[in-house]
């Protein structure tokens, strides 16, 4: 079999591509950052901070840092750390240099820290958190399995399960809460804590270049919300070096831009076994995918208010809500919006197919509280609406309506022209909300009432539906009544 490549690219398109994404990254195995630009190199806040400094004579042929400051460094983050110790005293005791080093990464001072998660969507939060870039996003994703594995991590972890292995089968839920929580403990915390101790306090860097993950259990309310994991390198090399001879990479540019494109198309990777880099994926996000993004994470609940659990996180959820809202109005004012900012896509519309019996589209309408299902044929083109006069039509014309009976024995009555009480409108998916605005005053001006906008590719009713709109989703301009009115 053919060996796995070790780093990679996947570039995804539609919102399909990510949510097949999420199937195939395994949790636990996997650990994610979201970056709002893809082309950005992974840098440590204190690579972004030194580089402002450094002058081209200290770096050597390529691109690492010089001895002198190799040397001498470890010694000013020493001090650093004690003296965020010692300043915070009065808020919190930290148990370990290794744990206040985390608090300031995540207080915002300098360190050579680079945040990850163990969550894709709070990844996906980070890479969106600053709306309206028009650039590509990424989410890079890092085999944590590797990571433990080149520091001895993976070894003593896989001899501690063996020896707990019959507590872990015997199916005790406390039991296995325990051993879960000793796991976290042992592991998570002290092992990685006592190892990442010793590099820090180390102020003789012996040249081994390595990668400590050091989980941020229980340290505060933030990092517990970002289920945050910490990449600590041995040394003070620029991080995407350390990460690069971590993972056993030989050219640093594999780990920010993978040259091998695993796939253009995500469909090829439902066996993610074969397919995916052993070591890291650099998955690429289209523009056109951000506001999918945004709708997907407000359903998730994910936003400023829960990632940040605090009064700043507060502030921001306010801040988008605004953007939000703005972004909306000046659509509209500007006429720049289509029907796709407001439509239901057709992955989300209840329809129904000729084939369907009557009794499973009543249900559907009853169980939704739907007035109106429109009928498909097998090219996803609309043929007809299911509707309460469809019924009303059927008797009238003798249609038996039996348990067995299909929509397709309906006949005409689900002919779009067949409906007396509603008037159905096809339009393109560029229409834009200002052009739908006048439509709906040309029906209102007619004494018609819209059941749905049908919304294909160019408008036409032989093509597939591509989503739907109802009146309450038209916005009605200022002053105007309501957009389901008719004249009197």
């Amino acid at each position: 079999m053919t060996e796995r490549p070790k780093t990679g690219t996947i570039r995804l398109h539609n919102w399909r591509d990510f949510t097949k994404v999420m199937k195939i990254m395994k949790a636990g195995e996997w650990i994610f950052r979201g970056q709002e630009d893809a082309s950005w190199r992974l840098k440590s806040g204190l690579d972004r901070w030194l580089a402002k400094f450094e002058k081209a004579g200290q770096r050597g042929k390529d691109g690492a840092r010089g001895k002198l400051f190799l040397s001498t460094f470890p010694r000013a983050e020493y001090f650093a750390i004690s003296r965020f110790q010692a300043m915070s005293r009065a808020y919190q005791e930290w148990s370990s240099d290794a744990d206040a080093l985390i608090a300031m990464q995540h207080y915002g001072a300098k360190t050579r820290l680079l945040d990850f998660t163990t969550s894709i969507m709070v990844a996906l939060f980070f890479a969106y958190e600053n709306k309206g870039t028009g650039k590509e996003r990424a989410i890079y994703a890092v085999n944590y399995k590797a990571l433990m594995e080149q520091n001895g991590m993976w070894c003593n972890y896989k001899s501690f399960l063996e020896r707990n292995a019959r507590q872990v089968n015997r199916g005790d839920e406390q039991a296995r809460w325990e051993f879960e929580s000793q796991i976290e403990n042992h592991y998570f915390r002290r092992f990685a804590l006592e190892k990442a101790n010793k590099i820090i306090s180390d102020d003789t860097q012996d040249g081994d270049i390595d990668i400590i993950p050091l989980y941020t259990v229980c340290s505060n309310k933030r990092q517990t919300a970002q289920t945050g994991v910490e990449l600590l390198p041995r040394t003070f090399d620029w991080f995407d070096k350390n990460l690069a001879a971590a993972l056993g990479v030989q050219d640093v540019d594999e780990i920010n831009n993978p040259s091998r494109l695993v796939s253009d198309d995500i469909s090829h990777l439902a066996n993610a076994e074969l397919y995916l880099p052993s070591a890291l994926v650099k998955f690429v996000f289209d523009p056109t995918m951000e506001k999918d993004a945004w709708q997907f994470l407000d359903q998730a609940n994910i936003n400023a208010a829960t990632i940040y659990p605090d009064l700043v996180g507060i502030a921001k959820s306010i801040r988008y809500c605004n953007s939000s809202m703005i972004e909306h109005a000046l659509g509209f004012a500007n006429e720049t919006l289509t029907v796709q900012s407001l439509w239901i896509p057709i992955d989300d519309v209840t329809k129904g197919f000729l084939t369907d019996t009557i009794s499973s589209i009543a249900n559907k309408m009853l169980d939704k509280r739907h007035s109106h299902v429109p009928i498909l044929d097998e090219n996803g083109a609309v043929v007809g609406v299911f509707s309460e006069s469809t019924m009303l039509e059927a008797w009238t014309a003798g249609v038996s309506c039996a348990q067995t009976a299909t929509v397709h024995d309906l006949n005409d009555s689900i002919l779009i022209e067949k409906h007396k009480v509603d008037v159905f409108k096809f339009v393109s998916r560029k229409t834009t909300v200002a052009n739908l605005r006048k439509i709906h005053k040309e029906a209102v001006a007619k004494n018609q009432r819209i059941g749905l906008v049908f919304v294909t590719e160019n408008g036409r009713e032989d093509e597939p539906l591509l989503g739907i709109l109802n009146v309450w989703d038209i916005p009605a301009d200022e002053g105007s009544a309501n957009p389901n009115s008719t004249k009197a």
